[in-house]
């Protein structure tokens, strides 16, 4: 058997090497730690001890380590912020009270070390609670231009024993997002917690009735995964997905907490100037290789028929709604309609074509100003980053666009500058066609790659073997 080459050990380590870096993520540099948060009751003149153990993997670098206690804050969306010293005027600080061991110190890769704090509250204090940060970090390294940090952020959060516990919050401001067919009317309350303690799990009901008093639509929040921390504001967004004819509305927006108690109520008022069409609903199916299946929007207006063969093994295919503000631009000679949804679970090609049918409506057909022979399907594709026009059947008669395709992914309604070309008002359109493609095995690109990678190596040292 003839020795392999220099040159070949180079070609089949570089194509190893590809493959490898396709397929295993490298690894980056963190931070792990136990005790990442203290909630706990204390009484004045007594002392908390929390421990906080600090480790890193076997391939991180060395870091010299920092331990900072600074003030806590909070954003309108439930995110912690922290407050320098100077900035941390809050009668609800617990910062003073806080006290880190070590304040220093170094950490080599794979090692750990434990940080305590001690909790020592004053014999004067007042009630509710009281709130800090400790953050560990890395010494910044870098120059004076790019600095890079690794830190993690431990919140504290303190309620004084016995103390006498306000509950309290005014909503300080509530918003009507603009009415756009096709997306959520954003209904935004922010709460302020006027109280002395932090607010857990509360959540958001808006009421919406006509101009007679009558209630046409409700919908609420989900309890908040963020407690309102004192004396902050909290943002809730509640989405109005139900239809409503033209008219004028009031919105009423309660915030409550998870025993029923509500902490305040505001109202506002809205018009709706044309009727208002909401966003998909979502929709679920389990594809199966032997059986046809069909997934379609609750409200009836996306189909999708699979044909059995479609897939060759379990598949969870789920329909979702897009904002039309959140899809990607229309691309050169077409413009967005108003209907925009994706279907997710399906890496690639299916084996057979299902037929996409979708139910356009008024605002598509206002976006193609009354023209409905515009109005066509597309799917972007996120390979070339550009919408591509599906050969589109048109019935005028049930309101429906139709395609046949093999593809699928990002959706939507677009109104061509050329009209309808490819498709036709009666019979189907075959994905075969301009903007559709040839059946497929339903393989993701990545494994695709991988294999022939491997293929390549695998031919390479066969050859150098047989050689």
């Amino acid at each position: 058997m003839k020795k392999v080459s220099d040159k070949q050990l180079l070609y089949l380590a570089t194509v190893g090497f590809l493959i490898l870096f396709v397929v295993c993520p490298l690894p980056v540099a963190g931070l792990k730690i136990s005790g990442s948060i203290y909630v706990g009751t204390i009484a004045p003149g007594e002392t908390a001890v929390h421990t906080m153990t600090v480790s890193t993997k076997n391939d991180d670098v060395p870091m010299d380590m920092m331990v900072d206690v600074l003030g806590y804050a909070q954003s309108s969306d439930g995110g912690l912020n922290q407050l320098s010293p100077q900035d941390d005027t809050s009668a609800y600080s617990a910062r003073n009270y806080i006290t880190v061991s070590p304040k220093t110190f170094h950490l080599n890769p794979g090692e750990s070390k434990s940080v305590t704090a001690s909790i020592s509250l004053p014999m004067t204090m007042g009630d509710g609670g009281r709130y800090a940060v400790i953050t560990i970090h890395n010494a910044p390294v870098g120059n004076s231009s790019t600095l890079f940090v690794t830190a993690i952020a431990v919140p504290v959060v303190v309620t004084i024993a016995n103390s006498k516990l306000t509950r309290t919050g005014t909503i300080v401001d509530m918003k009507v997002g603009d009415i756009v067919p096709g997306q959520p009317i954003r209904f935004t309350t922010a709460l302020k917690n006027t109280g002395n303690i932090h607010n857990s799990k509360t959540y958001n009901i808006v009421n919406i009735t006509d101009s007679a008093g009558k209630e046409v639509a409700s919908v609420a929040t989900d309890p908040s995964i963020y407690s309102i921390i004192p004396p902050f504001t909290l943002n809730y967004v509640a989405n109005l997905d139900k239809p409503l004819p033209p008219g004028s509305y009031t919105a009423t927006s309660k915030v409550v907490l998870e025993d029923g108690t509500i902490l305040d109520t505001k109202t506002t008022t809205f018009e709706v100037p044309a009727n208002y069409i909401p966003p998909l609903q979502a929709a679920y199916v389990k594809l199966t290789a032997r059986s046809s299946a069909v997934l379609a929007s609750p409200d009836g207006r996306v189909t999708i028929e699979f044909p059995a063969g479609a897939v060759f093994s379990d598949t969870d295919v789920t329909l979702k709604p897009l904002a039309k503000d959140q899809a990607p631009a229309p691309s050169l000679g077409m413009a967005p309609a108003s209907t925009f949804f994706k279907v997710d679970g399906i890496n690639g090609l299916l084996a057979k074509d299902a037929t996409l049918i979708v139910k356009y409506t008024s605002a598509d057909l206002e976006a193609a100003k009354s023209d409905v022979s515009k109005l066509v399907l597309a799917r972007y594709d996120d390979s070339d980053n550009k919408w591509t026009i599906l050969p589109t059947t048109l019935d005028k008669s049930s309101l429906t666009l139709s395609t046949a395709t093999n593809r699928l992914g990002t959706l939507a309604v677009m109104v061509s500058s050329v009209g309808n070309t490819q498709g036709s008002t009666q019979g189907s359109a075959g994905s075969t066609a301009a903007g559709g493609s040839k059946p497929g095995i339903g393989l993701d690109s990545t494994i695709v790659f991988v294999a022939l990678g491997l293929m390549i190596v695998f031919v390479g040292i066969y050859r150098a073997r047989k050689h």
